[in-house]
């Protein structure tokens, strides 16, 4: 959600002749789900000796750094000399250029026929509200590229395009191989103690080396217990959605077929993929 942050206020030393307010409506904004969001700041510069100019500026900013600067044109002859005039700042902030702790400011500065100045600024806070993945894990999904390997009674299908992976086949070694679908990659994770969010998804997903081509999963023999730690990895979908999966287990038999199983957990709504 997009917190408006205190408006700072500034003005010259001297005479107090030029004053610049600024009003706009508390704005609610979710990066996870609006595309665009529109602004409207109602300003008016008040100026005893006539306003000269007015300057109007929008900066978009990560931290201390300036990310892009806009700057308004306005024509002087539509104020020039009037002790008073209200304007708009009309603005649409787009997602694509903004993110969780960006801040947007918008900067009034009028001078008077004395040169004399007043500003003010009005500032937006981009935040952003964890969109946490499901608290159970989802049904077991069978794979195999036998059309007849079942797993427990199972029958198996040969790919997943939620977890993004197919099934390949088997090597020599008793080691079941595997690939991202169309579009898909992986990578894996050695904790998921923190990945509750699919803000952790992403940022786990970004942080580690994506695998693009056929992986082997370890199997055993007639689907005895593995003597293997389960592997996590985090899938990023050809729907461009971060999955956590996890690969429960793995079976290597010549009666039912190989087969690979995996469960899954995503973002409980629908979010969007990370830049």
């Amino acid at each position: 959600m997009i917190l408006v942050a205190a408006v700072a206020f500034f003005c010259s030393c001297g005479e107090k002749t030029v004053t610049v307010d600024m009003t706009c409506e508390t704005i609610n904004y979710d990066l996870s789900s609006a595309a665009t969001m529109p602004v409207s700041i109602m300003c008016k510069v008040t100026a005893d000796a006539g306003i000269k100019t007015i300057e109007v500026s929008k900066v978009v900013k990560n931290g201390e750094e300036t990310v892009k600067t806009t700057a308004y044109e306005f024509e002087s002859s539509d104020y020039e000399g009037m002790a008073e005039y209200t304007f708009e700042i009309p603005d649409t902030l787009v997602k694509a250029d903004l993110a969780a702790g960006y801040t947007v400011d918008y900067s009034v500065v009028a001078a008077d026929k004395k040169d004399n100045q007043g500003s003010k600024t009005h500032t937006i806070t981009i935040t952003q509200t964890a969109t946490p993945i499901a608290a159970e894990w989802s049904e077991n999904i069978i794979l195999g590229n036998q059309n007849w390997a079942n797993y427990n009674g199972v029958t198996c299908k040969a790919k997943d395009e939620t977890i993004g992976v197919e099934a390949v086949g088997q090597d020599g070694n008793a080691n079941y191989k595997a690939k991202p679908t169309t579009g898909a990659s992986w990578v894996f994770v050695e904790s998921i103690e923190n990945l509750t969010s699919n803000e952790a998804l992403v940022e786990a997903f970004n942080n580690g080396t994506p695998v693009t081509g056929e992986y082997e999963f370890p199997t055993t023999n007639l689907g005895k217990s593995h003597p293997y730690s389960e592997l996590y990895f985090v899938s990023h979908n050809a729907a461009g959605e971060y999955v956590l999966v996890d690969y429960v287990a793995g079976q290597n038999s010549t009666t039912t077929g190989n087969v690979l199983v995996f469960k899954y957990k995503k973002a409980e709504t629908p979010a969007p993929a990370a830049k």
